[in-house]
């Protein structure tokens, strides 16, 4: 969760991770009221010193969460991820309404949609890119190999960097677009990020065997985009 204000500032991110919660009940309570619900072992290795380090707050997910005394409605975007069948049907029966927000509305409504998310989502990206060609760089031909994907740590240090590098000028006109800001000329200051490329990533994992050669069953309804969607129909 990103935390920015109408004069630029920037507070400390919050990141959660899914964690099995502990089968102990007493140990889970520990863990909760001690640790933001992580194991001891956990809390030493990843999430403590994320939040030493970076002044970030890491929390773990617990999944058997209780269920709320009160009504809630959450308002969702038209990503088809959050209407499945599954998640509304455990949404009724935890007594949460969903409310869709129309297509392309989320990024007239919220200052992150409008101009934060992008060059943050780039950096992020940017940084994996980077972290999976060290990766195919340091192998040795001809041995046993596997990518690695980041640990907390290394996500936490990534989310850090790149909220850091997103301009004050980021952060304000993404109120400024919004129409939040009172007196504003409406002004937009747009901040471009380089891609990084990846097509020599996408040869080497070919060449090093570590891209799946079977895709398996996919939905276009509920694994593509609205915008792929009609264009597929459309063609």
């Amino acid at each position: 969760m990103l935390l920015g204000d109408s004069t630029g500032k920037k507070y400390p991110p919050f990141v959660v991770f899914k964690v099995r919660p502990s089968s102990v009940e007493e140990r889970r309570g520990e863990n909760h009221d001690a640790r933001h619900g992580f194991s001891a072992n956990m809390w030493r290795k990843d999430a403590l010193p994320a939040q030493n380090n970076f002044g970030m707050q890491v929390y773990a997910n617990a999944k058997d969460r209780p269920q709320p005394c009160e009504p809630v409605l959450l308002l969702l975007d038209d990503f088809s991820g959050h209407w499945s069948k599954e998640v509304t049907e455990y949404a009724d029966e935890i007594g949460v309404t969903l409310m869709k927000v129309p297509p392309n509305a989320t990024s007239v409504c919220q200052s992150a949609d409008a101009t934060w998310n992008g060059p943050l989502k780039t950096r992020l990206r940017n940084l994996w890119i980077h972290d999976l060609r060290v990766q195919l760089q340091a192998r040795t031909p001809d041995i046993p190999f596997k990518l690695q994907p980041p640990d907390r740590k290394h996500l936490c240090s990534w989310i850090n960097d790149a909220w850091n590098k997103t301009t004050v000028e980021t952060v304000v006109s993404g109120f400024k677009k919004c129409n939040l800001l009172h007196g504003s000329s409406g002004e937009q200051v747009g901040e471009v990020v380089q891609v990084e490329d990846a097509a020599d990533i996408v040869e080497e994992a070919k060449r090093s065997k570590q891209t799946d050669e079977v895709l398996g069953e996919f939905s276009l309804d509920e694994d593509f985009d609205d915008a792929f969607q009609a264009l597929t129909l459309h063609d």
